[in-house]
């Protein structure tokens, strides 16, 4: 290894050093809330294709019933919280 090498090793264990608590913070924040994302995800994709299917109305129908199964899921976890 040349002195580059060596310098450029030094830099980025002393930026892994640094970066790494905020990483495995960041890490359990989105698999905390990724199951969340990936609802509203689906919210959006079954609105955008009532959209095209159905138009307006069929969307905000869809949107509707979305927010209405979105609101069970949280009433039950946040149920199940409480039973802990």
């Amino acid at each position: 290894m040349d002195e580059r090498t060596s310098g450029w090793r030094a830099v980025l264990a002393a930026l892994w050093v640094r970066a790494r608590p905020v990483l495995v913070a960041l890490g359990g924040l989105v698999g905390t809330y990724l199951d969340d994302l990936l609802m509203v995800a689906a919210g959006v994709c079954f609105v955008r294709g009532a959209g095209y299917l159905g138009g307006r109305p069929a969307a905000l129908l869809t949107a509707g019933v979305c927010l209405l199964a979105y609101a069970v899921v949280i009433a039950r976890a946040r149920k199940a919280g409480d039973r802990r």
